[in-house]
């Protein structure tokens, strides 16, 4: 966490989400290996402490502490969009456990992803909707346009 992030704010968005897709998979496979088996119809319930250590990998993505002076202005919006990241896993876990118990488990790793893909749209539609998302939002791209507008010749 102690590392200082190369993310620009102003460009990067489709390229931080590949990233994230792609960790996803990359970390789910490192630390979720064994869990989805033909034989193994796992109750996520007995292995919450290695799905836990495995979603910090995931949640850490978005946590930058180290912003340059040009990136604070963003801050809340960062801090807002880290959260929702970590609302979206809980959901996925609370989900997860339910369809195990409703006998319908996650059966491999891109359902699960699935599962991620659908929490997120959730937690992200409902955030759209609230004041502290929508002023955030309005900060950041006031703050993007600057930079844009600042960056054309003169």
């Amino acid at each position: 966490m102690g590392k200082e992030t190369k993310f620009d704010f102003n460009t990067n968005w489709y390229e931080l989400w590949t990233q994230q897709s792609k960790e996803f998979f990359e970390s789910a496979e490192k630390n979720l290996k064994g869990l989805f088996t033909q034989e193994a119809k796992i109750n996520p319930e007995e292995h919450i402490e290695q799905i836990n250590k495995w979603l910090e990998t995931l949640k850490k993505h978005w946590q930058f502490t180290a912003l340059n002076e040009q990136q604070k202005i963003h801050e809340n919006y960062w801090k807002i969009m880290a959260k929702m990241c970590s609302d979206a896993s809980d959901m996925m876990v609370k989900q997860w456990i339910q369809r195990g118990k409703e006998n319908h488990p996650i059966e491999n790793i891109r359902e699960l992803y699935e599962l991620w893909l659908n929490c997120c749209n959730e937690i992200y539609t409902k955030a759209m909707h609230s004041k502290s998302y929508q002023e955030a939002y309005g900060e950041f791209m006031n703050a993007a346009m600057h930079f844009w507008k600042s960056a054309q010749p003169k």
